[in-house]
Parts: C-alpha cells; structure tokens; sequence
C-alpha cells in the first residue's frame, strides 16, 4: 500500500482531468478511480481500509489484491505525463527529468529505427546534460552519439568528436563513482544511530586524501558533492564544530560559482552549518541561515523534515520554548501525511515527549500544547521508537532520561527508583567513552535523587561534584552527536530540581512510603 500511496501523491489528478486525459487512464466509476481517490483523501492508508471502503467489509480475497497491482501499473504506466515543473524545484532538478525524458524517448525511436528523430533528441539532450554536470546521461548519449556517427552515418568529425568527449567523460564518471561509493560506506554508519563514531573520523580522513587529487583537477559537481561531503564527516564526526563550519562555507562558495541553481548541496551544507552554528551558541547566525534559506527546502521533503529538526534544537537551546512547540505542532501534523523513513518519525516522537515535558513543568503556556500534553501516554512513546530505544549509545539515552523525569512529575518515586536503577546498569555497560560523558554526568545527576530519598535542598548538595563535571566540558566541545541532548543538561536539570519538594519520600522494598 505504501507504494501505491507514494504513486498517487505524485499525480496531479485534477490537471489530467482539465486536458481529458484523466478517462483515458482510469475509467470513471471504476474500482481503480475509487480506490485512487481514496488513498488521494486520506480516506485509507492500509490494505485493511481500503478492502473494508471498497468491498463494504465483505472478504475480497485475490480481487484487492489484483485491483491494488492494476492501478499501480496503469499509474507506471502514465509517468511521463506528470507535472514535474514545480516552482519549488531547481532549475537543474528540472532538467534531470528533462534529460531522462529525452533519453528514454530518443532510445524507443533509436529501437524503432526512427534514427533522425532519436538522434536529434540524443543531441537535444546532451547539451543539457553537459550543462548541468550529469555525467552518466552525458556518456548515455555519447556513447549513442559515437556508435551512430562511427557505424551507422559515417561522420569521421563527429565521431573523433563524441569519441574524445566519451573518453574525457569516463573519467570523470571513474572519480565520481569513487568519491561517492566512499562517502555512501562512511555515513551507512549515521543512518539508524546516532551515537558518535570517532573511528569514522581517521576512516573518513584516509579516504578524502585519496579523493582530494580527483578534486583539484576537476570541478564535477557529483565528485565535488561527495569530496567535501566526505571532509566534513573528517571534523563533524570529532565534533570538531568550528573547523566543519569552516568546510561548509567553503562548499557552499564552490557550488554557488556554479552557472546553474545547486540545491542539494547547498541544503546539504546549510544543513551542516547550522549544526555547528546550534553547537558553537552561535545562535544569531543559525536563525538567520535558516529564515533566509527555507525556501531552498520543498515543504514535506525529507530535508524539509531534518530542518524542522534544527529549528526545534536552536528554540530548545535558546529557550525559546514556546517556539519550539510551534515547530512541533506544525512538523507533526505534517509528519501524518509523509511517507518517511522509521528513524524520522521516531525522532520527532520524541521532540514530542520533550515538549509536553517542557508543557507539563510549565514552560510552555500555549493551550493547544497543555492540551495535547494531557493525552501524553509514556507506554504508547515507548513502542513509537523501536529503532532508537536499540541505539544503545545513541538516541536511546534521551528516551531513557524523559522516561525518569515523567515518573518524577508524576510523583510515582517507586517507579523513579526502579528506572533509575536500571539506568544504573545501562551506564556501566554502555556509557563509559568520551562521547557520552555529558550523558553520563546528568544520568549521575539523576541517580543522587533517590540518594536524597528525593528532597530537594538534600539533591542539590549531593549534585555539585557531577554539576562541576557537566560544566568541565560544555555541550559545544562534547564528543557527542548533537541529536542526543535535546535540551541543554544544564538547563533540564534544573527544570529536574523544580519539580522536587523539600520532603523525604523513602520507599521500602515494596514501594511504600515511610
């Protein structure tokens, strides 16, 4: 279903309508509309719902099954007649489509032996693919272009031409196919953890000295891309913020001297920029990266997504609490129409249970917020994030932390105690490196709360040697992913001794108090 629901969003159905088109695809009345316009509305998102819609809650058996591959296949089928000129897309995103549509319909004449038409298409398209730096496209039609003239028209010219321009072009196909196999093994490594890896770091350094000669000789934008993706792993990964900032900008000079729109890698570098601007409290130039460059991110995208992740961490880090419900509020009811990865929608579950935390000790004030807060289920976050509560030295240890200070708010101690003691454990099993010190300082922190049988002022003294330890090494220079810490230590402790009361709570063995 979900592949079928990913087709339908692409279809603007009302245009195919508005030129007669729509009739021809799919018969009016049919299943197949049904079931489009269905999924189209939001009506069903599952296998179940549609059948139960579709078949009036009768056993539909192999027919679903069928109607379901049938509309898949008719929608295939009419791939080229979808708007892909949307204003949000770049002017070179624009012309891949472009160029793959030439490609595709100059091959069928090629085939067909409509050898004029294929090979003025051929010719079409390679003075785009040339332009905007699509290597393969380009070889595609070389390779074309050069049989054709050598074998088939005779045209010594030509031919020495293309051949010589097939032969400069393999090349650089070569270098990119290298630079990008080595940056796509480095950062398999980030996708599903968010635990940091300081060995990626000497991995990442010993691969970009192989690529940077590539680099120096040629400005590829695909080589470029990968290369200086690849550089910045090199200092993000030793959370080295102020030599990434640095890398950054520099791409982000290279690919703006570039003849067309780039994008991706300006996203791409954006992105990382504000990462470091976010870690170095540099939060003037943060915010204003991120107000003056949106628009380069298409609303719903997955990059739109791990930007609205960045605005939520500076509101957090600035205080800017109320902010950050916004951005929740508006990433989340987005998030129900996506069709995102697990690790994404995990990550904003538990952007959600922060603020509702941050509602609940009363920093937020927003009503929509507090009333949302309220149906706030902890069971329900747990089963949520399956993947990162497996990322042991990652994005599990703000899951772990939110899970003791909701029992705390709650004043459930029993259940304080037995979280906290499983916690317990988990540090002295995982969280003993460099890049989880800071984890490890406030879990500390957390454990002296039971030890004070959770009196304030009695927390507060047995505190100070782990607040000097937290305050040894700021947030900015922690070996640790930026992800984990979603609200500065510092600052979530003392929403933690806020919501304690200066009277002793000492449980028995069974939960009791004395």
């Amino acid at each position: 279903m979900q592949e079928l629901i990913e087709l339908v969003r692409l279809i603007n159905a009302t245009k195919l309508k508005s030129t007669g088109l729509w009739s021809i695809i799919l018969e009016p009345g049919s299943k197949m509309e049904q079931l489009f316009e269905a999924i189209q509305q939001g009506q069903v998102s599952t296998d179940e719902e549609a059948s139960a819609l579709l078949y009036d809650g009768q056993k539909s058996g192999s027919k679903f099954i069928n109607l379901k591959e049938r509309l898949k296949d008719r929608l295939l089928s009419v791939i080229f007649l979808l708007d892909f000129q949307q204003t949000t897309q770049s002017d070179r995103q624009k012309a891949h489509f472009e160029c793959n549509k030439k490609w595709a319909t100059a091959s069928i004449l090629m085939t067909k032996n409509a050898k004029k038409n294929g090979i003025g298409q051929m010719e079409e398209m390679l003075q785009q693919s040339v332009h905007f730096e699509f290597t393969e496209l380009t070889l595609n039609a070389l390779s074309a272009l050069r049989l054709h003239y050598g074998t088939i028209y005779g045209d010594t010219n030509r031919y020495n031409m293309y051949r010589e321009m097939y032969r400069n072009y393999q090349q650089v196909l070569l270098m990119e196919n290298e630079a990008e196999d080595a940056y796509t093994h480095l950062i398999s490594h980030y996708v599903n953890s968010k635990s940091t890896k300081l060995e990626i770091a000497k991995e990442a350094e010993r691969q970009f000295k192989q690529i940077k000669p590539y680099m120096d000789k040629c400005n590829s934008f695909r080589l470029h891309l990968c290369g200086r993706l690849i550089e910045v792993t090199i200092h993000s990964s030793r959370n080295d913020y102020a030599s990434t900032a640095q890398v950054c900008e520099d791409a982000v000079a290279f690919f703006r001297s570039k003849d067309f729109e780039s994008s991706l890698p300006l996203q791409a570098f954006y992105y990382q920029l504000i990462v470091c601007y976010i870690q170095l409290r540099e939060f003037d130039k943060g915010r204003a990266i991120m107000e003056q460059y949106q628009s380069l991110f298409e609303e719903g995208s997955f990059n739109w997504f791990k930007l609205q992740e960045l605005f939520f961490l500076l509101a957090t880090y600035t205080k800017h609490y109320e902010e950050a419900w916004e951005v929740c509020e508006r990433t989340l009811a987005k998030l129900k129409s996506s069709n995102l990865p697990p690790a994404i929608q995990e990550m904003w579950k538990i952007y959600e249970a922060y603020v509702y935390y941050l509602v609940l000790v009363g920093k937020i004030k927003h009503e929509s917020a507090q009333a949302a807060a309220a149906k706030f289920r902890v069971g329900k976050f747990l089963n949520d994030t399956p993947t990162y509560s497996k990322d042991k030295r990652g994005m599990n240890i703000p899951i772990l932390i939110i899970q003791i200070l909701y029992s705390l708010l709650d004043r459930n101690y029993h259940q304080t105690i037995d979280r906290i003691d499983a916690i317990d454990k988990y540090v002295g099993r995982y969280l003993k490196q460099d890049d989880t010190f800071r984890s490890n300082c406030l879990i500390k922190l957390l454990m002296q709360i039971p030890a004070a049988s959770f009196h304030r002022e009695g927390v507060i003294r047995r505190s100070e040697k782990y607040i000097a330890q937290l305050n040894s090494k700021p947030v900015e220079v922690a070996y640790q992913s930026h992800e984990v810490e979603i609200i500065p230590y510092e600052d979530l402790w003392e929403m933690t001794i806020d919501s304690l009361q200066n009277q002793l709570h000492q449980l028995g063995k069974k939960g009791r108090n004395k």
